[in-house]
């Protein structure tokens, strides 16, 4: 076996050559204790390394202070100091309305299948709301209440205050911000709520928009009461010059025909007709009699034979007078024309009545309020102020800043590590 380099370790003796052939005992196993590793010398790098670890830390750590402080904790502490002494105080006035309907309409459609009930009364309710939160409900306010000079008093702060170069369209924006209507659909009834920099402002403004939103109303009752009436006022004057014409035409019929009622006239010429033609058929069979036992000479044959003729010549006058295809103006035209002006004379007077029927119920429906605004309760005199809400307002500030913080953070990293990669 080869000797080991390593220090404290000795070599087993050669075994010595046999001078003889005989049996040789086994060798004892030498046995090689392990040596411990020696450790390796500390490197002068690795202290550097980590002092340089521990200011990376120390700088990240301040700079997490350095933004905590600079994007939460002062936007929360100016955010308290406006809510604490700089906000103005703000007073709400509550109110609640509704509108009453006074017509019984079915309700149509999708309507009837939720099961809606006063769904007309509810679109008028709808119609209120939008006229509050509309441009002339501040154009009222503000030439009778000055809602935009109130709100642009210098006693405001900054951040509530209107400024004073301010569009109506600006005002518009901030009126919206100051005046709520909620619509209650299970009860019908809006909630109106009016914000103002005193109690007794806020309570007259509620008040006036509850005044406006009533003469709305009624104003658009009325409208819808008065055009009821004209356009069944127009229909019965329609009614009434058909009527008129219809007159004129049979008027114009009797008067060519010297007739006044052509069919009362046929009717009696028709009966005139059937008695002659009666009478000549009991002439002719006179007649036949005669002639079987007497000559043609004879004077009754003579005589009935002159009564055939003259019967004959009756009906045929008649007949032709009824209704004679050669000559144009006889009974048969007169009556067709007469019975066409009846006709349209008896309709004319059919929609005539139906029309004054219609007018005298357009006229007592409109005796009667349709519509009209019910104050359930009316604009509140408030006792506090109500806005702002300064608790809410700062942690709003708050949680908001840290949140920012927080994505802004994330995306920064996520910057720096796509510009290493």
């Amino acid at each position: 076996m080869a000797t080991s380099s390593r220090p404290g370790l000795e070599s087993p003796p050669d075994p010595a050559p046999p001078s003889k052939p005989k049996a040789v005992p086994a060798p004892k196993p030498v046995v090689v204790m392990p040596v411990p590793a020696a450790k390796p010398a500390p490197s002068p790098v690795a202290p550097a390394r980590t002092g340089v670890v521990q200011r990376l830390r120390k700088r990240q750590a301040r700079q997490l202070v350095l933004r905590l402080a600079l994007f939460v904790l002062l936007p929360t502490l100016l955010a308290a100091g406006y809510y604490g002494g700089l906000a103005s105080d703000q007073y709400e006035s509550f109110s609640h309305v509704t509108v009453h309907s006074s017509e019984l309409r079915p309700s149509l459609g999708i309507e009837s299948l939720l099961g809606i009930t006063g769904a007309p009364a509810t679109r008028d309710t709808l119609v209120v709301r939008d006229y509050v939160l509309s441009r002339d409900m501040l154009a009222r306010l503000e030439q009778d209440h000055g809602f935009i000079e109130h709100f642009k008093q210098p006693g405001a702060d900054v951040l509530t205050r209107l400024p004073a170069d301010a569009t109506f369209e600006e005002a518009y924006e901030y009126y919206e911000s100051k005046v709520r209507v909620d619509f209650d659909s299970t009860s019908g009834t809006l909630t109106v709520r009016v914000r103002a920099l005193s109690p007794e402002k806020a309570q007259e403004l509620g008040k006036a928009v509850i005044r406006y939103s009533e003469e709305m109303v009624n104003q658009l009752s009325q409208r819808e009461r008065e055009d009821q009436i004209r356009f069944a006022q127009a229909d019965v004057d329609k009614s009434e010059k058909r009527l008129v014409e219809a007159r004129k035409k049979l008027l114009a019929q009797q008067q060519k025909h010297a007739e006044f009622d052509p069919l009362q006239t046929a009717r009696s010429a028709m009966m005139l007709r059937t008695e002659i033609e009666s009478e000549l058929a009991r002439a002719k069979a006179e007649l036949m009699e005669a002639k079987s036992y007497m000559t043609d000479d004879a004077p009754r044959v003579v005589a009935l034979a002159a009564r055939v003729k003259s019967l004959s010549a009756q009906a045929s006058q008649e007949k032709r007078r009824l209704v004679d295809p050669k000559k144009a103006g006889g009974i048969a035209d007169s009556m067709a024309e007469f019975e066409e002006a009846a006709v349209e004379k008896e309709l004319a007077q059919k929609s005539y009545e139906a029309s004054m029927t219609a007018l005298e119920l357009a006229r007592s429906t409109a005796a009667r309020q349709h519509r009209y605004l019910a104050t359930i309760s009316s604009p509140s005199l408030p006792d506090d102020s109500t806005y702002p809400r300064r608790g809410l307002g700062v942690l709003t500030v708050f949680v908001l800043s840290f949140l920012l913080l927080g994505v802004g953070s994330l995306l920064i990293a996520s910057v720096r590590e796509h510009a290493r990669v």
